[in-house]
């Protein structure tokens, strides 16, 4: 009997998670992140939010031939923890060009958001924001997200030190010189 409620359950939770799985497909472009599950962790940005700001830094940072872009490094996970504590001002105004971004959508291409455009019409409107304060922020967060300790929240899999040949090692210690030629010394 135990063996079967196991199984059971294993079952149960095998579906619920694939249904989490394909929710999180059609409700946000989350899908393209390496884990799915994790779109609900947001702590500061709502999922419509997070989907349009992944966008605009998928953009910024695409994947190609020479690694992964942003989506793949986990980028949105930085920007979420960041605009949730050190950079709380910049949430209105990420919120606020994110809306008027998602309005240029709509009355350019018909579409009810930036996310959901093909990559061409995103960079068409991404150029015309270039030289704004909103491209300016997104494109720091996009890259400090890239390239942070993934503690943060980004760097997943530390896919952005792999784009610039950093070397990933869990202690770095300085080399032995002049500087603690007493401990050596004293044989510490």
């Amino acid at each position: 009997r135990p063996a079967r409620s196991r199984a059971a359950a294993a079952a149960a939770m095998a579906a619920a998670t694939a249904s989490l799985r394909a929710l999180s497909t059609v409700a946000t472009p989350m899908a393209s992140a390496e884990t799915p599950e994790a779109a609900l962790a947001f702590s500061t940005l709502q999922a419509h939010e997070a989907a349009g700001l992944e966008s605009i830094a998928g953009r910024i940072l695409p994947e190609d031939e020479s690694g992964p872009g942003a989506i793949k490094g986990g980028v949105i996970y930085f920007i979420d923890k960041v605009l949730g504590s050190s950079r709380q001002e910049w949430l209105g105004l990420l919120r606020e060009g994110l809306l008027e971004l998602d309005a240029q959508a709509m009355s350019a291409h018909g579409s009810a958001s930036f996310a959901l455009l093909e990559s061409a019409k995103q960079d068409e409107l991404l150029r015309a924001i270039e030289q704004t304060t909103f491209f300016d922020t997104m494109r720091m967060l996009t890259m400090a997200g890239m390239f942070a300790l993934p503690e943060y929240g980004g760097n997943r899999d530390h896919a952005g030190w792999q784009l610039i040949g950093f070397g990933h090692h869990q202690v770095w210690q300085p080399p032995f010189g002049h500087y603690d030629a007493d401990y050596i010394a004293r044989g510490e």
